[in-house]
């Protein structure tokens, strides 16, 4: 009967979407000069989040959960090529880096696990439904207009995977503005790199399209001086934007990314890096479409989406696996009394994945009813979500959040939260059979479940924001790889529980409109058992300073540091500790006219000798230069 109602709901939508996108900004835009004067609100600033919300948006002052946003000009002003670079800015998150740009990239998000985080670009989640982990080594920043961070529990309005937060990354496809764009780009380790993106305006509507193509010669990641392990990727996105037909605007995007990646394995199982020819190609293919009306006092948006992820290993144990994730959702809000906002949201997903050496996987399907209220007053703000996901592989499962916050007559406002996260057993560690590496899934898992809690402050004083924020968060049967004496493994759910807590700080200073500062420090204490956990930094910082030295002429440095942390040496598996480091970059940009822009860019200026993972050899000092042309 549940894959019966999901057949129905997904064939009711032509392609596939998931979350909040542009379009959300663009609904509720001005469309004329009047409507712009009367609402003078910059849809793109860091005061307007749609993270916090499945339709719509809030304001930065409604918010119960801390969040960090990434601006387009402050993404433009760092400069940085990948996204995992941009998001060293934010506090209690952690990159774990196998090797230079381009190679497997994890994160943790307050202490969390690599796949505890939700990850949405253009509206689609693009977590791998095999691993339900999202691996950040090819995703470039080129297009990228805006990303926000919600931290914390997140889980009632999400489902699945947002036990550390979720990460909303938005780029120019949902678009309608008039606006082109083209780059080029060269450096270091002979890398090239070539940009275009345009918005159209089709009437009220409007077609976006963006292609990317980025090489690398790159490194010998393992540090024995052989042969270098390099990179390339190719990605093209195109959009259909705001059509109007008979009261319904209709949204769509599709995007195909393909990615190569070379990289050294362990061939005499000591722990180290040999070199090797190994090799993962990726090819990931996501879609979207969105339907936005009004009907019966309510306004819907009703969604679908489809993420596919291709990977292939060629290596000693070579494998080469598939995962599809389909989801369908509708969502309605009305608000009441100007004051009051309620939202319903019903959705169906499916996830599936193909192995070659195990082709008899059942599908997940999974179905999950949310409602979600707040309450905006003058000073108070209250909100409170609850969600029902029932599964058909694993136990049903119930998560909420509550929150409120206050504003004070002085400029500052306090704001706390508590809820619950649920992380579902990913494909492979139900199902998974690897006869070459001897691995066995476990059929029998249980979903992990969090239980969380933070409070903090914000203080304006004038141009400078300060906020201060404490977070708790308890993990229940956290899923774990055991390695057996016969050399097989498996996983399990662990009896004992995971603790995390830490203290996150974080500043914005624009000093005469020429100097702009921002700031982050984190302070991690995460714990498995009363034992420290792996690759969590007790400690992490950014700073970044921008300076408009004239019209044309702009100044930006920016410092990155990783506090030390421990890791396992596979070899003993006994566990190491990987020293604290500091990223210093800067990126210098001069407007030679009203459209054309020069560059040049310098990453880890001080050629800092820095792990992320055991075993890994770190990227040198690297420099960059390129032109763009903005019309």
């Amino acid at each position: 009967m549940k894959r019966l109602l999901l057949g129905v709901a997904l064939s009711a939508f032509a392609a596939n979407s998931f979350a909040q996108t542009q379009s959300d900004f663009n609904d509720q835009a001005p469309q004329t000069a009047e409507d712009e004067t009367a609402n003078s609100v910059d849809l793109n600033s860091n005061e307007i989040i749609v993270t916090a919300d499945r339709i719509g948006y809030s304001t930065r002052d409604e918010l119960t959960a801390p969040v960090t946003v990434l601006t387009e000009a402050e993404i433009r002003n760092r400069n940085q090529a990948y996204i995992s670079d941009l998001l060293r800015t934010v506090p209690s998150l952690a990159i774990s880096q196998s090797g230079g740009g381009g190679s497997l990239t994890n994160i943790r998000l307050r202490g969390s696990e690599a796949n505890h985080t939700l990850i949405l670009i253009d509206g689609v989640e693009v977590n791998n439904p095999t691993d339900g982990g999202f691996d950040l080594g090819g995703l470039r920043s080129d297009d990228v207009v805006k990303i926000e961070v919600l931290r914390g529990e997140q889980s009632a309005l999400y489902g699945s995977d947002a036990v550390g937060g979720v990460i909303n990354i938005i780029t120019r496809a949902g678009s309608n503005t008039e606006r082109f764009r083209a780059s080029v780009e060269a450096g270091s380790r002979e890398t090239l790199e070539g940009q275009f993106s345009g918005v159209v305006p089709l009437g009220n509507a409007a077609l976006s399209i963006n292609g990317n193509a980025f090489t690398t010669e790159g490194y010998d990641v393992s540090g024995l001086g052989g042969e270098k392990d390099g990179a390339d990727s190719r990605r093209l996105s195109v959009g259909l934007n705001q059509v109007n037909l008979a009261g319904i605007t209709f949204s769509a995007n599709g995007a195909i990314n393909l990615r190569r990646t070379d990289f050294d394995g362990d061939t005499d199982f000591d722990g180290l890096l040999n070199n090797t020819n190994s090799e993962t190609d990726v090819k990931t293919t996501t879609a979207r479409i969105d339907a936005r009306f009004a009907l019966a006092g309510f306004d819907h948006l009703v969604q679908s989406n489809m993420v596919e992820t291709e990977t292939e290993t060629k290596s000693s144990f070579p494998t080469l696996s598939t995962g599809t994730r389909q989801n369908a959702s509708w969502a309605a809000k009305r608000t009441f009394s100007d004051r009051h906002d309620l939202t319903l949201l019903g959705e169906v997903e499916r996830e599936e994945y193909e192995l070659a050496s195990d082709p008899d996987v059942p599908d997940i399907y999974n179905y999950g009813l949310v409602a979600d209220y707040s309450f905006n007053g003058e000073a108070l703000t209250l909100t409170g979500s609850i969600r029902q996901d029932i599964n058909d592989v694993f136990a049903d499962a119930t998560t909420w959040r509550v929150g409120a916050g206050y504003k004070f007559g002085w400029d500052g406002r306090i704001r706390g939260s508590v809820g619950t996260g649920v992380k579902n057993p990913t494909l492979v560690e139900l199902f998974g059979f690897f006869p070459a590496s001897r691995f066995t899934g476990n059929p029998d898992l249980k979903p992990e479940n969090s239980l969380g809690y933070s409070i903090g402050y914000e203080q304006d004083l004038g141009s400078l924001t300060l906020s201060a924020d404490y977070f708790r968060s308890e993990l229940e049967d956290e899923i774990t790889t055991i390695f057996n004496p016969d050399f097989t493994s498996t996983v399990i759910n662990l009896a004992t529980d995971s603790t995390r807590e830490g203290i996150e700080l974080a500043a914005q200073w624009d000093i005469a409109d020429t100097l702009y500062l921002t700031g982050s420090a984190s302070f991690l204490d995460s714990e498995q058992d009363g034992i420290e956990e792996i690759r969590r930094p007790e400690f992490l910082a950014s700073a970044t300073a921008t300076w408009d030295a004239t019209d044309k002429l702009s100044l930006t440095v920016n410092a990155d540091h990783t506090g030390s942390q421990l890791d396992t040496d596979f070899g003993t598996f006994s566990t190491v500790q990987l020293g604290s480091y500091t990223l210093i970059g800067a990126n210098v940009r001069y407007a030679v006219s009203d459209i054309v822009s020069v560059y040049l860019r310098g990453t880890n200026l001080t050629d800092e000798d820095y792990q992320d993972v055991f075993g890994y050899a770190s990227e040198g000092r690297g420099v960059f230069a390129g032109v763009s042309a903005d019309f």
